[in-house]
């Protein structure tokens, strides 16, 4: 609904991604944030532990200036009222989607407009075969591929360490729609509600936010995914701010790339064929995937964003496994595997992505079993 033309936003998982965008619409849109926590004991944190209050540190920024919102509305499934939901954002963990959207179902429709900010790949597919099974009735979907670093300082308050960018499109239900004009793009600036708020000229320009086709969205998600492939993991297992790492990362980089490549071409063909096919045809974007999705330039370029321009950043999967919690490895390292025994590989297609993944999970096993038997300071 909207309250005299203001855009009202729901939004599910207030880690460090939820905050961050809630706190730039809330600066620079007119829209409510309304955040959706998964019980009344998370709810209660932030109503009385944090006032209802979210806060972004902004480390890019001279004297890292701290912005604090207060937000009026907060609910949790045995509190919401029940009324149809317009926008909604998920910002959760991948593998927490499902169970994240369940207790909302009834309120979301085909007028809905629902918006996923992951990392890791394969929840399109869940959505489409597992939660909206009716298809007359399924929501406007878009993804948002997020590559501002942004990690928890304590409770709702988080350090916006990198600033970079998120770009945003329309997914589409059926597998065989995935390319998609710039009248397409046009059509949603101006007749989608939610589109309409996440391309305000000030919003966009300040949270560098790009709407763009699908077939744009799947190249930078490729992109992104490769970053998180290579970062979230090693961080995670070594326990290191990113940068720290800056000058013994290329090996480890590279041989995580190339063997996710090979799996990539195969399972996303059409994609690494556009450039021959649409790139000089009027009305399509043109995609510079022969070029950018190679080994070296992907590991050039997760050093350079991941180690250069989010030095100061720690990782979500390591923070993940410093507060003992699941980490999203198998959508991401994981994902690899599974996609590589899907195509019908050998297991030695996938083997530097199944040992990276063994090793965050030994990470995280460790992590729990010292917290088990002493004191743990991440808590």
């Amino acid at each position: 609904m909207t309250l005299a033309g203001r855009p009202v936003i729901h939004i599910v998982g207030m880690g460090s991604m939820g905050t961050v965008l809630a706190i730039n619409l809330l600066q620079y849109t007119k829209a409510e944030i309304i955040p959706l926590f998964r019980n009344q004991e998370r709810l209660s944190q932030f109503q009385d532990d944090a006032g209802s209050t979210i806060g972004i540190r902004r480390l890019f920024e001279k004297d890292t200036p701290l912005t604090v919102k207060k937000l009026e509305k907060s609910y949790c499934p045995d509190t919401f009222p029940k009324q149809h939901i317009e926008n909604l954002v998920i910002t959760t963990k991948t593998y927490q989607t499902k169970s994240a959207l369940e207790p909302y179902l009834p309120y979301i429709d085909s007028n809905t407009n629902l918006i996923l900010i992951q990392n890791g790949l394969g929840v399109l597919e869940v959505l489409r075969e597992e939660i909206f099974l009716q298809e007359d009735n399924r929501p406007n979907l878009f993804q948002g591929v997020i590559s501002h670093g942004v990690f928890q300082d304590k409770g709702f308050i988080f350090n916006h360490a990198g600033f970079v960018g998120i770009k945003v499109a329309r997914l589409p239900w059926s597998k065989d729609d995935i390319v998609q004009t710039n009248e397409d793009i046009h059509s949603d600036t101006y007749g989608n509600s939610l589109i309409q708020t996440l391309t305000e000229p000030v919003f966009a320009k300040e949270f560098s936010c790009q709407y763009v086709t699908y077939q744009e969205l799947l190249f930078g998600q490729l992109f992104k995914f490769a970053i998180n492939s290579c970062i979230n993991p090693i961080t995670a297992i070594i326990d290191c701010d990113n940068g720290e790492m800056i000058d013994s990362c290329r090996q480890v980089f590279t041989s995580i790339i190339e063997e996710s490549l090979k799996v990539l071409r195969i399972a996303y063909k059409p994609l690494f064929e556009y450039e021959n096919k649409y790139n000089n045809l009027e009305g399509y974007p043109s995609l510079k995937v022969n070029s950018v999705l190679t080994v070296d330039h992907l590991v050039t370029e997760i050093i350079k964003i991941g180690c250069e321009l989010n030095a100061k950043n720690s990782s979500s999967m390591r923070q993940d496994t410093r507060y003992l919690r699941d980490t999203e490895i198998e959508y991401i390292n994981g994902y690899i595997v599974k996609l590589a025994k899907d195509l019908g590989l050998s297991p030695e297609s996938a083997k530097v992505n199944k040992t990276v993944s063994e090793l965050v999970n030994l990470r995280l096993g460790l992590n729990r079993k010292r917290a088990s038997v002493g004191d743990w300071k991440y808590k």
